[in-house]
């Protein structure tokens, strides 16, 4: 009975739809060239497909209105507050759960699983490019870029200031 259930398992995946967790967001890194601070780093998150460029409009979306209207929300590593024109950090999950995230209610066409691989995806995006700002923020501050919705400015001893990026408070 057991052998019967597992070849049925093995038949059931391999014939599941394989969705990819790792090619949804890129990341790109750069260095200043002027000379006010020459060799500072710079790395920018964005959505890579069309399908992460959909979901990734819908979470951006929610997640400013929310902040305009004054209603925190959960970004992975951070909790995010919009107070007296600044953007507050605090400290929010340490690790992965797709509950550390904000979520949006999400319109006809767009699938709640899918989404969840997309958080994975952005999360683990967004940890390994803070922690890589972090060991080259010497001597400027290294500035990490997440696609129409924030702008981090990170130093040697971790993230310091997030500011709107692409948006008006």
């Amino acid at each position: 009975m057991r052998a019967l259930l597992a070849l049925a398992l093995l038949f059931a995946l391999a014939w599941a739809e394989q969705v990819p967790t790792h090619d949804f967001f890129r990341i790109t890194q750069t260095t200043s060239r002027s000379t006010s601070t020459p060799g500072a780093w710079r790395y920018v998150i964005a959505p890579r497909t069309k399908e992460a460029r959909s979901y990734w409009g819908v979470l951006v979306a929610d997640w400013v209105r929310s902040l305009k209207i004054g209603i925190p929300v959960r970004f992975g590593p951070y909790r995010l507050e919009f107070e007296k024109k600044r953007i507050l950090l605090q400290k929010g999950c340490d690790r992965f759960h797709p509950r550390c995230y904000s979520r949006p209610a999400l319109p006809q066409g767009l699938e709640s699983w899918k989404l969840d691989l997309i958080l994975i995806d952005f999360h683990n995006a967004l940890t390994w490019t803070l922690a890589d700002a972090q060991k080259h923020a010497r001597p400027y501050p290294a500035t990490v870029a997440v696609s129409k919705l924030l702008r981090f400015h990170v130093d040697k001893g971790g993230v310091f200031l997030a500011e709107p990026l692409g948006w008006k408070p």
